[in-house]
């Protein structure tokens, strides 16, 4: 009977009830041209004592046996020594259900590593069982996945790395940032103490003197004085003007919210704007971002002074948020058209963006004709040391 499967050389048969016999014809030449042209290793074994009954030349191959020694061995004899028990456990699987996936990792004799994979089905062939094993060498799939692997790994590897070092110069850059921000306002404030000390001293002195020299003098020069002094009151307005500026003292006394309640006071005070302040922030931010957040307001009032005529309301909102904190200013003015702004603008949109943008902000800017203008101002907040509870 062994001599009669020999001959068919493992036809391809699948019954998972393993109770269907088939007849073989060993001179029906149409087996063993499937048997023998397969690209898969097939291999034909007694289901009871593993006993190799044929083989196709594919097996040899991967086996590195030859076909007269394979069929004197059993299947887990063809296996290194770490496989045997493996191939015992599936043999017993597949008898169990009638079929089974097969793989191995280190397939072979002499050394030679493979990988392959495949499936087996029993079969009842004069009222004896065999199992039919299909199987595909895999190795080079497997070591191409493998080297794949390796290179994701690898690259994972270097980028993290990469985001490691960006992460550090992130946070260098943050901190020059920073100190470069200080550096600034430290020279705001000497710059604007200058002013004080000196040009404001001055002016407050010519205006003592003009109205000395009015009240001393006749009538005839009343005028002339009248122009200098009046010239020195504004020139001295002008100069607390910027000298507020340059370092708004009350920021650092009263807050920002305090701030921003105070000059949107003032506005409506002095040009019959309506406004509105909305705010949840129960915290007091780092200098540098309250500083950064002020300069933008405060250049945003003075561009809704100066150039829309028609507002009547400002809003302004600012609250924190989910590691941010955000900023509006919208009024209902007669906007403009974004594309007529020039990026080096007289109207300070093109600062507050670097103003925003130096803290790692957004700054974003809508208007249209007619439709008004909105500035909105969302400025990250990284550790807790920006953050004054």
């Amino acid at each position: 009977m062994e001599d009669k499967l020999a001959g068919v050389r493992g036809i391809v048969m699948e019954n998972a009830s393993a109770i269907n016999e088939f007849e073989l014809d060993r001179n029906n030449g149409i087996y063993r041209v499937l048997f023998e042209t397969s690209s898969d290793a097939t291999i034909i074994i007694d289901a009871l004592t593993g006993q190799i009954i044929d083989c196709n030349r594919e097996y040899e191959l991967l086996t590195g046996f030859k076909h007269e020694n394979l069929v004197e061995m059993k299947i887990w004899e063809t296996h290194t020594p770490e496989q045997k028990r493996k191939c015992k456990v599936i043999m017993r699987k597949t008898l169990q259900q009638g079929y089974g996936k097969i793989g191995f990792d280190n397939v072979g004799v002499k050394g030679i590593v493979l990988h392959s994979e495949g499936k087996g089905r029993t079969f009842i062939f004069n009222g004896k069982k065999y199992i039919q094993i299909s199987i595909r060498n895999s190795t080079d799939e497997i070591q191409r996945k493998q080297e794949l692997e390796q290179k994701v790994k690898e690259r994972t590897r270097e980028l993290k790395d990469t985001m490691s070092k960006l992460q550090i110069y992130s946070q260098k850059l943050r901190k020059l940032t920073r100190e470069y921000l200080r550096a600034q306002e430290d020279e705001r404030k000497r710059v604007a103490i200058e002013l004080h000390d000196r040009v404001t001293q001055d002016l407050i002195n010519l205006c003592h003197l003009a109205n000395e020299l009015k009240e001393q003098s006749n009538s005839s020069i009343h005028i002339p004085v009248e122009n200098v002094l009046n010239r020195a009151k504004n020139a001295l307005v002008e100069t607390r003007n910027i000298m507020k500026t340059l370092y708004p003292a009350s920021l650092t006394r009263y807050g920002l919210i305090e701030m921003m309640k105070q000059e949107l006071g003032n506005l409506e005070s002095k040009s019959g704007i309506h406004t509105r302040l909305k705010d949840n922030q129960p915290i007091k931010l780092d200098p540098i971002i309250e500083t950064t957040l002020y300069r933008i307001f405060h250049e945003a009032l003075l561009n809704i002074e100066k150039h829309s005529d028609n507002a009547r309301n400002i809003w302004v909102a600012i609250e924190y948020q989910s590691g941010f904190v955000t900023m509006d200013i919208k009024d209902n003015g007669a906007g403009f058209d974004l594309k007529s702004v020039s990026a080096k603008d007289p109207g300070g949109l093109e600062g507050m963006r670097q103003r925003a943008e130096l803290v790692e902000g957004n700054f974003n800017l809508e208007s249209s004709p007619g439709k008004g203008t909105k500035i909105s101002v969302q400025i990250p907040i990284h550790t807790s040391n920006e953050i004054i509870r």
